[in-house]
């Protein structure tokens, strides 16, 4: 009987599925501050509240969130709650999280376990992540960190050469110092590969 229903609740989430992957986002999206704060209200929910789904408008300045009655969530698509979302906010609207993962695809976003928030979190934690995720700070899917690191590159050599054309980076030797300080701080954030670093650090000092 257990095995029976079990295979009952596979089947229809496997047939849910399909219907819910037409009810998420797509397309860049930047949501509002407070979006955000509701988000994080969402996610931490609390005694009884099992986070199911957060909508959002497609400018991401509306909102709607639900938690599974009873702490349970049946599978299921969400066209009501979606429904309920557009009519609150006289716009359309769009499945942005489904439980704690975000499902928005946006060009950065994948949608998996690595899209995955932990309610334990700070909300500074939750913001990094949304930021990384490309929903804040102006990261959009044209902007991916690959680029960000490109962009970086180009200015650190950018300043290279402009120091290297000035008497200041030959003479002072505390011009030169703080160059390998930054030129450091950017190895050690991740920005600069060792061999990237070397090489930058080569060019300063010839």
């Amino acid at each position: 009987m257990k095995k029976l229903l079990g295979i009952l609740v596979l089947g229809l989430f496997l047939i849910s599925s399909p219907a819910n992957a037409g009810s998420y986002g797509t397309g860049e999206l930047t949501l509002s501050n407070t979006i955000v704060d509701w988000f994080i209200k969402y996610l931490k929910g609390g005694y009884g509240k099992k986070p199911m789904v957060f909508l959002t408008t497609k400018d991401g300045r509306g909102a709607l969130y639900y938690y599974c009655p009873y702490s349970q969530c049946a599978p299921g698509n969400f066209n009501i709650e979606i429904k309920e979302c557009e009519k609150r906010n006289n716009k359309e609207c769009k499945v942005f999280a489904r439980s704690r993962t975000v499902k928005w695809k946006n060009g950065i976003n994948k949608g998996n376990k690595e899209s995955k928030f932990n309610s334990k979190w700070s909300d500074a934690e939750i913001k990094a992540k949304l930021t990384e995720l490309g929903f804040l700070g102006g990261t959009t899917s044209t902007t991916t960190k690959t680029e960000k690191k490109k962009e970086t590159k180009k200015k650190v050599d950018s300043k290279i050469k402009k120091k290297k054309k000035t008497e200041e980076t030959k003479t002072t030797g505390a011009s030169l110092t703080e160059e390998l300080k930054e030129l450091n701080k950017l190895y050690e954030d991740g920005v600069l590969t060792k061999e990237e670093f070397e090489k930058a650090k080569k060019k300063l000092l010839n």
